[in-house]
């Protein structure tokens, strides 16, 4: 039943893989320029980023952010920056290790919030099935509490009182009690003086 449930025929068309790559190649160059950055700020020279007021064309995000990627792909931790640069700017080894531990946790991320989301979100997501607030609500305690008296009435019923205690027999007493015991039931394949098929 769950297959029929988590096929979905609507076909996948380019939208979809044209913003997942748009995402993926946004994430992939924030993180070059937030590496570089990293890289600044753990050789002393604090937190840099690039010029947003530089450049021939408006941007968000500045024209020296998109145009100081190549010198900052080849390790030069100045480019893009703001004039004068600080002093103890990061030497390339450092801006090339950052970048890639920066890029590898940004790509981590990127890739576990997709999973969750295809799995949430997606053709492939359960569907039918309660929140864990729903179960709780239905199936919890606070429910079971709510209807004990309903469950076990002969616990928490409307006509039990604090002074009923259970009955408490030895072995082998065979006192009489109220109401159907084994070998005493309403059935009469149950009762003492009953007759074998060969005997009827």
């Amino acid at each position: 039943m769950q297959r029929e449930r988590r096929r979905d025929p609507y076909p996948w068309t380019w939208e979809i893989p044209v913003a997942v790559a748009l995402a993926t190649l946004f994430v992939v160059v924030i993180g070059i320029q937030l590496g570089r950055s990293v890289a600044n700020l753990l050789a002393g020279a604090g937190w840099t980023w690039p010029d947003a007021n530089a450049g021939a064309f408006p941007s968000p995000i500045g024209t020296a952010f998109w145009t100081s990627l190549p010198g900052v792909l080849g390790g030069h931790a100045d480019a893009g920056l703001p004039a004068p640069t600080p002093d103890g700017l990061a030497g390339r080894g450092l801006v090339w290790a950052s970048l890639a531990l920066t890029e590898a946790a940004l790509l981590t991320a990127t890739i576990w919030v997709g999973v969750w989301a295809y799995q949430r979100w997606g053709p492939g997501r359960m569907r039918g099935m309660a929140t864990a607030a729903e179960a709780e609500k239905l199936l919890g305690v606070t429910r079971l509490r709510k209807v004990a008296g309903i469950v076990r009435p002969d616990l928490y019923g409307k006509h039990t009182t604090a002074t009923t205690a259970p009955v408490q027999r030895a072995a082998g007493d065979l006192t009489e009690q109220a109401g159907p015991q084994l070998g005493h039931g309403l059935s009469p394949w149950l009762l003492d003086g009953r007759r074998t098929k060969e005997e009827r």
